[in-house]
Formats: C-alpha cells, sequence, structure tokens
C-alpha cells in the first residue's frame, strides 16, 4: 500500500514539475524537460488565449458593439510572452502608455476633432507621434502605442457618425485581449522567469561539472590526440551551456514582475538547508564556474604532454578523479528532487574539502619530487610547463571554493527580513534627479522625429481622399509603417523582413479559410487553431520570432476584421489587398529608414565594442590599482593608478559590478551582428561587412576579459592567503634568495598595465575612426571627417610587434626566475639542507597557494598578451578589410 501511495505521488511530483515548468531538469522523461516540450506548451498558451479571446467578444454581447472587436483575439496573440513575468511586464508597459494616450485622443474628440478634419487629425497625429516615440523606449510598446494612435485618427476621419467614445472602446478591447493574456499565462502551463533561471542555473551546473570531469580526463590522457578528443566533446558542452546562458539575465529583468523570493521558498522548501541563493547570486555562481571551467578548458588545449606533464599526470591522477568524484556529488545533492538533511551534505562537503587537500599534498609531492629529479639530473624546468601546471591547480582550487561558498545558508534568515532588506537596497538605490528626467535625451529627440516623418508619409494613404479610396482607407500601410519601426536600420530592416514572411503566409492561410468556411465566426475559429499553434510553436525559435507571430495574427486580421462587412470586400480581395497595403508600407519604410537620420546597427555595434573596450581597458588598470592595493611594494617607485578601492568588499563590488555589464555589452554585440548583415555596408566600406570576423572578435573580447577576470580573482586569493600580512610575502622572499616574483610582476604589471592599456585605447579609436558619416552627424554633431593615413595603419602594427615582444619577454623573465630560484635551492642542496626545510610550500599550506596563485598570475598574464594579440590582429584585419583596398573579392 505504501508503495502504491509513493507511487502515485511520484506521478504527481512529475505532472506538477510537467505543468509548472519547474525542476524539470531532473525529471526521467525526455519529453518532459525539452526545449520541444516548452514549444508545444507556448503554443498552447498562445492557441487558448486565442479561442478565449475569440468566444469572449463573438459568443457575448460585445460581438454587437463595434467593428472592431477582432482587435481582442489579435491582442490576445501578441500579448502572450514565454515567461509570466514577461507578460506582465509587456502589459504593464502598454497599459502605461495607451491608457494616458486614450484619455488625451478622447479630450480631442470633444473639443471637436471628427470627421473629415484632414489638417487638424494630421498636424494632432504628428504631435502624438512625436511624445509617444520619444517616451516609449521599449519597441514593443511604442509600436502598440503608435498603433493605436494610428487606428483612431484613421478612422475618426473616414467614418462619420462615431460615438465620443470610440477611443475607450478601443482601450477596453486592449484591455480584455491583455488580461485574458495575463489569465491565461498564469493558469495554463505557467512558465515563471524564476522558475526558468532556476531550471538553466540547474542545467548549467550540471553540465559544467560534466564538462570539468572531461578536462580532467583529457589532462590525464597519455598523449595529444586522446587529450584533443575529449575536448571537442567539452567544447560541445561549453557551447550549449553558453547559449542556455544567454538569456539568463533577461529573464532576471523579467523577474520584477514576479514574487521570485516567494517562489523560490515555495518549491525549493525541501533543499534551502542546502543552497538558498537569490536568482542574481545563482547566474553570478553559473559566470563565475563558466570562466574557471574554460580556463582549465584553455589550459590543456594549450599543455605540451611531455615528460613533465606525463609525471605529473601520473602522480595527480587518483587525487583529482577522486575531486571530481566527490564534486560531482555535490553537485548531485543540489540539483532538484535529491534531497538529504544538511548533516549529510556536511559530510560530502568534508569528503569534498579533504580531497582537495589530497590533491594539494599530491601536488606537492610531484612537484618537490621533479625539483630533486632536476637538481640530480643537472636539467631544466622548463616555466611553461610548470607555470601551466600551477594554473591548473588554482583553478580547481577556485572552482571548489566557489562551490562550497554557495552552500553557505543562513537559517535565521527570515523571509520578512529578506523583504525588508530588499526595500532597505532598493531605497538606497541613487535616484535621479529633476533635471536629470527633464534633460533631453537628443538620440530619442532625433528618433522621435523620424518617427513623425515616417507616421506623416504614411498618414497620407489615409488623409488624402483619393488615394484613402484607392487603398480602401489605407489603413495597413500607416499600421504597417508603425509597426516596421526599429532602433537601427538593420533591426527595422530586420523586422520588415519578417513582416513580409509573415504577411505573406498568414494571407495565403487567410484565403484558404475563407473558401472553407466563408463567413461562419466558429468555423473560422477552427480554421484558425492549428495554423496559431504552427506559429505559436514556431515563435520561440530565434529565427523566426516576429515573422510567426506576424502569420499567426494576419488570418485573425483578415478573416474575422471582413466579417462585419460582408460580401462587400470578398475574401481574395481583402487579403490581396492586405499584402498589397504591406508591401506599399514595407517599401516607404525601407527608403525612408535609409533616409531619414539613419541610426545604422554597424555605428550601434562599434560604439558597443568601444564599451566593451573601454571596460576591457578599466579591468587593466583596475588590474594594477588592485595589486598594488592587497600586495603594496614599498621598494617600487613605480606609481598606482588609482581606482577608489579600498577594502576587499570593494573590490568584489567592482569586478562584479564590471562582470555584469561586460555580459550585457556582449549580448548586445552578439544580436547587432546579425542586424548589420541586412544593412547596406558596402556605401561606406571597401569590403562587404565580415560577420565572421566580428563573431570572432566578440569571442576573442570574452578571451582577453576571462584572463583579466582570473587576474583579480589570483590577486584576491593571494590577499586572502596572506592573512593580511605583508610578512608571508617577505618570508617567501628569503626562502628564494631574491628570485621569488612578487617584485618583479609589480614591475610586470605596471608595465603591462601601460602597454595594455595603450594598445586598446588605439583599437577603440579605430571604431571610432570608422563611423559612418550619419553618425557622426546626428550623434557627435561633427561634421567633418577624419580622414585614413598609412600612420594609422603602421600604428597597429607597431602595437601588435610589442605585443609579439612582450609574450617573448616574459617567456625569458619567467623562465630566469625559475632558473634562479632552482639554482638556490641547489646551494641550499650542496650545503647539505634537506628540501623540506628550503623548499617553503613543502610544510606550509598558506605558502602553497601564495606560490600556485603567484604562479598562476604569470602564466594568467602570458595568456593575456595572447588574446589581446589575437584581439587586435583580428581588428588589425578588419581595419584593412574596411577602409583599403589592400583585399578584393572576385
Amino acid at each position: 500500500m505504501n508503495q502504491f501511495k509513493m507511487h502515485i505521488w511520484k506521478i504527481f511530483q512529475t505532472i506538477s514539475r510537467f505543468y509548472f515548468n519547474y525542476h524539470y531538469h531532473s525529471s526521467p522523461l525526455y519529453l518532459t524537460s525539452s526545449a520541444f516540450t516548452r514549444r508545444v506548451q507556448y503554443a498552447i498558451r498562445i492557441t487558448i488565449s486565442f479561442l478565449v479571446g475569440g468566444f469572449l467578444v463573438y459568443g457575448t454581447s460585445l460581438s454587437n458593439q463595434s467593428t472592431t472587436q477582432y482587435l481582442v483575439p489579435v491582442i490576445c496573440i501578441l500579448c502572450i510572452q514565454e515567461t509570466f513575468g514577461m507578460t506582465v511586464l509587456t502589459s504593464y508597459q502598454i497599459l502605461t502608455a495607451i491608457t494616458p494616450l486614450s484619455i488625451f485622443l478622447y479630450v480631442l474628440q470633444k473639443i471637436g476633432l471628427g470627421y473629415k478634419d484632414y489638417l487638424a487629425a494630421e498636424l494632432i497625429l504628428l504631435i502624438s507621434s512625436f511624445f509617444i516615440a520619444y517616451k516609449c523606449s521599449q519597441v514593443q510598446t511604442r509600436k502598440i502605442a503608435l498603433l493605436i494612435s494610428t487606428i483612431f485618427f484613421s478612422t475618426i476621419v473616414n467614418q462619420p457618425g462615431l460615438p465620443s467614445t470610440f477611443i475607450f472602446i478601443l482601450l477596453e478591447q486592449f484591455v480584455i485581449g491583455i488580461f485574458v493574456g495575463l489569465f491565461v499565462s498564469m493558469l495554463i502551463f505557467p512558465l515563471f522567469a524564476t522558475f526558468d533561471i532556476e531550471n538553466r542555473v540547474s542545467y548549467c551546473l550540471t553540465n559544467l561539472q560534466q564538462m570539468e570531469s572531461i578536462v580532467i580526463q583529457a589532462f590525464l590522457s597519455t598523449d595529444q590526440m586522446s587529450a584533443q578528443a575529449a575536448l571537442a566533446r567539452s567544447s560541445t558542452i561549453e557551447q550549449m551551456v553558453r547559449s542556455t546562458m544567454t538569456l539568463m539575465h533577461v529573464r532576471l529583468n523579467e523577474t520584477r514582475m514576479e514574487p521570485s523570493r516567494c517562489l523560490q521558498r515555495i518549491c525549493n522548501r525541501r533543499r534551502r538547508h542546502l543552497i538558498d541563493l537569490k536568482l542574481q547570486e545563482q547566474i553570478d555562481l553559473i559566470s563565475a564556474l563558466m570562466f574557471h571551467v574554460c580556463s582549465l578548458e584553455l589550459m590543456v588545449k594549450q599543455c605540451q604532454f611531455n615528460e613533465y606533464h606525463s609525471h605529473f599526470a601520473s602522480a595527480l591522477q587518483m587525487s583529482l578523479l577522486h575531486l571530481s568524484s566527490c564534486q560531482a556529488t555535490i553537485v548531485s545533492s543540489l540539483i532538484p528532487p535529491t534531497v538529504i538533511t544538511r548533516d549529510e551534505f556536511n559530510v560530502r562537503l568534508n569528503e569534498l574539502q579533504q580531497a582537495l587537500d589530497s590533491l594539494r599534498r599530491a601536488s606537492i609531492d610531484a612537484r618537490l619530487h621533479q625539483v630533486e629529479h632536476v637538481l640530480e639530473s643537472a636539467k631544466q624546468i622548463s616555466s611553461e610547463d610548470h607555470l601551466s601546471h600551477s594554473f591548473f591547480l588554482f583553478q580547481l582550487d577556485t572552482i571548489v571554493r566557489l562551490v562550497i561558498q554557495a552552500t553557505v545558508t543562513d537559517p535565521n534568515k527570515t523571509f520578512f527580513q529578506e523583504i525588508k532588506d530588499a526595500f532597505k537596497q532598493k531605497q538606497n538605490k541613487k535616484r535621479r534627479s529633476i533635471k536629470e528626467v527633464l534633460k533631453p535625451q537628443w538620440p530619442r529627440v532625433l528618433q522621435a522625429l523620424k518617427c513623425v516623418v515616417i507616421i506623416g508619409v504614411g498618414s497620407i494613404f489615409v488623409m488624402v481622399p483619393r488615394l484613402a479610396a484607392t487603398f480602401e482607407d489605407g489603413q495597413w500601410i500607416l499600421i504597417a509603417l508603425c509597426m516596421t519601426q526599429g532602433d537601427t536600420v538593420g533591426g527595422a530592416l530586420t523586422t520588415m523582413k519578417m513582416r513580409l514572411v509573415g504577411t505573406l503566409l498568414g494571407a495565403m492561410w487567410a484565403y484558404v479559410t475563407y473558401l472553407s468556411v466563408n463567413d461562419n465566426v466558429y468555423n473560422t475559429l477552427g480554421m484558425l487553431v492549428p495554423w496559431i499553434f504552427i506559429f505559436g510553436y514556431l515563435r520561440s525559435l530565434p529565427e523566426w520570432g516576429y515573422a510567426a507571430a506576424v502569420a499567426a495574427f494576419t488570418p485573425v486580421l483578415i478573416n474575422l476584421g471582413r466579417i462585419p462587412y460582408g460580401d462587400i470586400v470578398p475574401g481574395g480581395d481583402y487579403a490581396l489587398l492586405r499584402i498589397e497595403e504591406n508591401l506599399v508600407g514595407i517599401a516607404i519604410a525601407i527608403v525612408l529608414t535609409l533616409v531619414i537620420f539613419p541610426v545604422f546597427a554597424i555605428d550601434i555595434l562599434k560604439n558597443n565594442i568601444q564599451g566593451t573596450l573601454e571596460l576591457c581597458r578599466q579591468s587593466v588598470v583596475s588590474m594594477h590599482s588592485i595589486y598594488g592595493q592587497f600586495l603594496p611594494d614599498d621598494n617600487s617607485d613605480i606609481s598606482i593608478i588609482n581606482v577608489e578601492i579600498q577594502n576587499e568588499q570593494e573590490v568584489k563590488s567592482f569586478i562584479d559590478t564590471q562582470k555584469s555589464r561586460f555580459h550585457q555589452l556582449i549580448s548586445s554585440q552578439r544580436t547587432l551582428v546579425g542586424h548589420v548583415a541586412l544593412e547596406p555596408t558596402l556605401w561606406w566600406f571597401h569590403n562587404t561587412f565580415s560577420t565572421a570576423r566580428y563573431e570572432t572578435l566578440v569571442q576573442q573580447q570574452v578571451d582577453m576579459f576571462r584572463m583579466l577576470h582570473n587576474i583579480d580573482a589570483i590577486l584576491m586569493r593571494i590577499y586572502e592567503c596572506t592573512d593580511h600580512d605583508r610578512n608571508h610575502i617577505n618570508n617567501l622572499q628569503m626562502y628564494a634568495a631574491g628570485q621569488f616574483f612578487t617584485h618583479d610582476l609589480h614591475a610586470e604589471a605596471a608595465n603591462l598595465s601601460r602597454q595594455l592599456n595603450d594598445c586598446v585605447t588605439l583599437w577603440s579609436s579605430y571604431f571610432a575612426l570608422t563611423q559612418t558619416r550619419f553618425y557622426r552627424i546626428f550623434r557627435d554633431c561633427t561634421f567633418s571627417r577624419t580622414k585614413l593615413s598609412e600612420s594609422d595603419l603602421l600604428k597597429h602594427e607597431q602595437c601588435l610587434i610589442e605585443l609579439h615582444h612582450t609574450i617573448h619577454r616574459l617567456q625569458i623573465q619567467h623562465q630566469s626566475s625559475l632558473d634562479g630560484i632552482l639554482e638556490n635551492y641547489l646551494d641550499r642542496l650542496t650545503q647539505g639542507e634537506s628540501p623540506t626545510k628550503f623548499i617553503p610550500y613543502v610544510e606550509n599550506d598558506k605558502f602553497d597557494s601564495i606560490i600556485l596563485g603567484i604562479s598562476a598570475m604569470y602564466y594568467s598574464t602570458t595568456q593575456l598578451v595572447r588574446a589581446a594579440l589575437a584581439l587586435g590582429t583580428n581588428i588589425h584585419t578588419i581595419f584593412e578589410l574596411e577602409t583599403t583596398s589592400l583585399y578584393k573579392s572576385f
């Protein structure tokens, strides 16, 4: 009987997880945890929302109130977003935009605006469009507000006898559609953004652990080919994890409209004693683990499988496999639905810590044996081998500490205390002053003026009687112009392409529906259900998106929109007219988008890259400053560039802010690269836009920032191990007879900081130098163009040459330092001392951590310069492709 109850309980849990979309990553059934299932659920939500809206307006007394009731099912389709938080956020933004607009338009109609008041309507339409475009920063909200404005004006001047409450009838239909969408989104397969983030975190945590295990296996391989085969699998997992992480920051913004902590406490109540991180903390944990696991992968990719590595790998094999196994146990304990007691979990944590300690002892023995072997045989240890393996050990240590720190919980902190802390944090946020609020934002002013011109041209087809008669009031031309606007030329062209595809597909199905069921409302709804379901599924695919949304609601507009007119407009003609008007609207929109205050995506992309390079430059400067704050060198006369960082907590906050900003910029760049591909870049470049090179450029920026993050993490770890006491470093200097790294590293950090600062500044200036003339005129307000000269290319080449020299110089310095330390050890050994007495890390774990950290620092600085060299080389090639005639395509 108990087994039967347990079986029923498991079935109920599986159904509830499937229905509410939480903890489904742990489900044994593939279909309950697949992207296919989530898309099917999303399609079901859209379809049910459409049906509820349709039956609400056509099956009740609402069907006789207006000829525009078909807007309700359309808004029901548009309002449903992938997550409940996004649906609420979109609905809130639309309502706050259209409600005051409706009041304003109602006042206008009451004052006297009405049938055939073309001139007054035109003027007020343009003024209202300006304020809508200026105030609505979100593209979707702007489109909806412009839509309701254009429907109002195009209707009121062409149809006599409209009631004075016409705008409120429109508002009512929008509100009904919005609330139906909210209702369905909350009750039918609800996907909360909170749960989506937690599901993604669980997926990433599991796969990062698998990726780390594969990298360790590759490290333990006997030859390069076996390692490469394993690394190919880890690279595949890396791409899957990276694509999963892409939407995390977007989802985090959506959780503002959800009771996130409440949802977490309800669904994670059985695991809160193991891990209880906020959503932002979970995302930060995954980002940090991704950085360090990818750093492990990078080391193994560049590892030389020589005698040194073979000895090291064989000595650490058992310890590494044991550590990987213990960490996998911890990760599996954190993934739902596994539930264990805190005492059992603490035992596993202790086992993980012991495995790390065992690995540290094994690595010390391996290095000690290697030193003894070298001293006896008078051979030389390659600094590249020594530093890379120290870097590998440091990354493993950092990963374990991140996992352990994530499981620290505070059982005494109540839910109400968290709410109180959240309110306090919100109050402490810096608020904008009245001056900042009222200060005009000129890019948005230009965008609003552009919108006014586009709406003005489109309104000609509505306001001029002859054109209105030719195009059946021309309403859909004006609506097409409203709905295809974008923040950039590339974004607008992408929207136009998708709208055209969606309109053609939707119009074809509308015609098939008309031939099948004619004007029967309920049969029409039945014919539209499978179509909306299919394109509701496709809507969640990035490559379809807006095209699928247009394809879904177009047959609704055509079939339900013409029913009030009966046979006056046949269905086939109505569908063709819809296509014709959209084609005219899109053709006009293309011309106006390119001519009126154009903001090209290539300019925004280059501006974005400048921001990322500036962030890297700040990280380079802060690297030297953080070094000076944590490990000051009294003997150095090199000045520290102060970035106003006073303590360890401020350093962590500073680094976290940089990482968050960097991820936002990189995510934006990936989107913009796709938009630029549609722009006519041949107008200002010597060659076509190279999508592949810019995609590589994005990844190279990530590689460079990863190394900067590693250096910051290493410095903080060294500072932690010194117990804030400079004597630990002095003792290490004494052991190494002055050959240790700190003083040299201080000078090296200063010189490297200056060199990379100069290089990044030069690269950033290139992107500013090659902005289009439109960007300089309308954004920078400069009418002159700086002419490119051969010296610009020579500066780039000289910069790359210096980076090559730096890599060579660092390798020589590292080898020299290592040889000096071994020479000191040899002198001590010939004097009869035991290696355990004069090698500092043998009996002191903190000394070992500091030495590993400084060795990892050496390796990271070399890899940083290599990453900068690869980035600079790619920028130099892009510079030549875009500004010279050196390369010509066939």
